[in-house]
């Protein structure tokens, strides 16, 4: 369930073991026209399958999140 009152933040998918470990999900949803996310110390981590983040991929995660395109995987 997404709180709308939680921070959001972009990141990678491949930051820490925890992480890794939803990479086939984290990719299933980016294809599929969604952005991954997990909760995440208080906040929604949107995880994108980018090495280096770069302005139009963040941009890019945060529309998705706006539309209520995401896919919570925790």
């Amino acid at each position: 369930m997404i709180d709308l009152h939680e921070p959001v933040a972009v990141a990678t998918w491949d930051g820490t073991e925890v992480l890794t470990s939803y990479h086939d999900e984290v990719w299933s949803a980016w294809l599929h026209g969604n952005v991954a996310a997990v909760h995440d110390a208080g906040r929604l981590l949107l995880l994108v399958p980018v090495e280096n983040l770069t302005p139009a991929a963040i941009a890019f995660a945060m529309r998705l999140y706006e539309v209520g395109s995401v896919r919570v995987l925790d």
